[in-house]
């Protein structure tokens, strides 16, 4: 079978033909020298785009990090040249000798920037013997003497840097009077400028310790005028205080306080001036200018937390200016002191007044955040410890309507406590104000009053018997365990026995009964004996414990009305034979005997009675002392009366 072509393959076919026909044409001969330059350079980049991949891949290796072995290899390589002598080994540097070049470049800066470096290296040699305990007095004597000598004409200067002041310190502390004269003499002149030094302060302080009182006379007088600043300063601030609560006279004090109101300028010195309510009413015609500087000085004082508002001076100004003004115009003030830590005011006597001030001028949130901050900071033993601060718990008890918080946070710490503050002066007293509130068998009638003075400020709701009751219902038992398993401890003196008493007198219960059954047992046993005026005597021969313990007896009356077990009850039935004859032998044993007949309690009478046979009763009246003869008296009163 034939196909037929188309005129499709023919064209085709022709196509072919003309291709082949154009490639095997020479295109050369037509092009000029330039044209095949063009083209020869155009085949060369076309070659070199082959490499292009190969190019992208070195410089990304040269971008990549080293890794740490590259890196320690490049750090031991660092700093060598890049030609290598094979021929000469390279020489190591001499240290040593590098060493001491450094060092003699040094101290060459150091003596072209103190003049008397070598003063200073030769003191701190003698120094370094003189403060060695081992160092003989003769020689520590010659060494000081020494010493003086070498820095005499360099003190001033020397004050001003910490190693060098530490040397002047040292002189002022170990120098001998003549040392120490020659001294504070040589610097007296120059303390305002070192009230303002770090360093220098210290010196000062030295300088007022170990200072005559004519020279503390020029210390305190060179600050006239600048009390305030120097109040003001951080340095200065604690010395300014130091001078006025330890070195300063009471003169020297109105006139510092006086710079401090701002009146200074405007007032004639006198003695007779004691307060910021005399400077006022001395000065009638300048009481605005007075009144509003003193505001002025204030509101500084208030943003320098961590120094002026720590010193006494401060204090003063802030509770003698809320006294005068009773509270008015103070609301500003008062918002500002209440974000301090009360922990602030009770280094000094105005700065805790100031503080019943502030708790008594807050209201119930203010209230609650003083006492999680005061267990936050756990001062609660610190505060009822010091010597102003417990004034402060005592207005809390009073203020606070939420007992439940004050139990949470103030109470739990003085129950861990009891020991640490029972033995404290200051701390007693708060826990007499928990059992005893406001007795004024307990406290002076200066703090009742003090404490009666924020009645007509404190904003309370809950009445006081009820606070009072709240509170003691959270310690009481507590307490009386406590008595119960130390005994010894709250009968070790009379002032913690008055605190005994007072904690027996507020109980009840059975926990009442326990503890005044152990303090029972303890009193009898002869073994038991406490010092009194430097000799050991049984605990009811103590002066102040035999006081006490004829109030606990005294206490029974109020006991049997209220059906309670009373202590002579308890007393009477444990004691033996053999105690009372041990007893009947002693004065003050024998007015215990009179004082438990007196309770007219009639259980503790009868046993009473029922010890004294024919033998003990003619054994009795052979002792002298009163104690004796007034047991006979009582006993035959009773007798006659049955």
């Amino acid at each position: 079978m034939t196909m037929k072509r188309t005129s499709s393959t023919k064209n085709s076919t022709k196509k072919k033909q003309k291709l082949v026909t154009e490639d095997s044409i020479d295109y050369t001969k037509s092009l000029t020298s330039e044209d095949a330059e063009t083209i020869e350079s155009g085949f060369e980049e076309l070659d070199n785009a082959d490499h292009v991949e190969e190019i992208k891949t070195q410089a990304i290796k040269k971008k990549a990090p080293k890794t740490d072995k590259e890196n320690k290899s490049s750090k031991k390589t660092k700093g060598k040249s890049n030609t290598v002598n094979n021929d000469k080994p390279t020489e190591k540097p001499n240290w040593k000798e590098f060493k001491k070049e450094k060092q003699e470049l040094r101290v060459k800066r150091k003596t072209q920037k103190c003049p008397f470096y070598e003063a200073v290296v030769k003191a701190k040699k003698l120094w370094e013997s003189v403060r060695r305990d081992d160092c003989p007095k003769e020689k520590k004597e010659s060494l000081l003497d020494e010493l003086f000598k070498s820095t005499k004409s360099h003190l001033e200067t020397m004050v001003y840097s910490h190693d060098t002041a530490r040397i002047v310190q040292w002189m002022l502390k170990l120098g001998t009077p003549e040392i120490r004269s020659q001294v504070i003499n040589e610097l007296i002149k120059h303390v305002p400028k070192m009230l303002l030094s770090k360093y220098a302060c210290l010196c000062v302080k030295n300088m007022l310790k170990q200072g005559d009182a004519e020279q503390r006379k020029i210390i305190i007088d060179s600050l006239k005028g600048k009390v305030y600043s120097f109040t003001l300063h951080t340095n200065s601030a604690k010395i300014m205080d130091l001078i006025y609560t330890t070195y300063a006279t009471p003169e020297q004090q109105n006139t510092m306080m006086h710079e401090l109101y701002g009146a200074s300028s405007i007032l004639c010195e006198s003695p007779n001036v004691l307060s910021f309510a005399d400077v006022l009413k001395n000065s009638p015609n300048t009481k605005d200018i007075i009144l509003a500087k003193t505001k002025d000085h204030i509101k500084k004082f208030v943003l320098k937390q961590k120094t002026s508002m720590q010193t006494s001076l401060v204090h003063n100004l802030i509770y003698e200016y809320i006294l005068y003004t009773c509270g008015k115009d103070c609301d500003e003030l008062f918002t500002s002191l209440k974000e301090f830590p009360i922990e602030l005011f009770y280094t000094s006597k105005s700065g805790c007044y100031l503080a019943m001030y502030i708790i008594w001028s807050a209201n119930s949130k203010e209230k609650k955040a003083i006492l999680k901050q005061i267990k936050t900071t756990a001062s609660t033993r610190d505060l009822a410890t010091s010597e102003y601060g417990y004034l402060i718990l005592l207005t809390l008890f009073d203020s606070v309507d939420d007992t439940v918080l004050v139990k949470k946070t103030i109470i739990p710490e003085i129950l861990n406590n009891i020991d640490t503050i029972a033995t404290n002066e200051y701390g007693r007293r708060v826990i007499l104000s928990l059992v005893a509130w406001r007795d004024s068998s307990y406290f002076h009638p200066r703090d009742i009053e003090l404490l009666k003075k924020g009645e007509s400020i404190k904003d309370c709701k809950k009445d006081d018997d009820v606070r009072v009751k709240e509170l003691l219902n959270a310690v009481s038992d507590r307490f009386l365990q406590h008595i119960q398993d130390n005994p010894n401890f709250w009968l070790s003196n009379g002032s913690i026995a008055m605190v005994l008493l007072g904690i027996l007198k507020s109980g009840s219960g059975e926990k009442l009964k326990e503890a005044m059954t152990s303090v029972a047992n303890y009193l009898i046993d002869p073994n038991n004996k406490v010092e009194d005026k430097d000799v050991k005597v049984p605990v009811y021969e103590h002066s102040g414990l035999h006081m006490v313990l004829r109030k606990i007896i005294g206490h029974d009356k109020n006991l049997v009305k209220n059906n309670e077990t009373t202590f002579s009850e308890i007393l009477s039935s444990i004691i033996t034979a053999d105690t009372l004859k041990s007893w009947i032998q002693c004065n003050r044993a024998c007015f215990l005997l009179v004082a438990m007949i007196e309770s007219d309690v009639e259980l503790a009478v009868e046993n009473i009675k029922s010890l004294f046979s024919t033998t003990m009763i003619n054994l009795l009246k052979k002792q002298k002392f009163s104690g004796a003869k007034v047991l006979v008296t009582k006993l035959n009163s009773k007798a006659v009366k049955k």
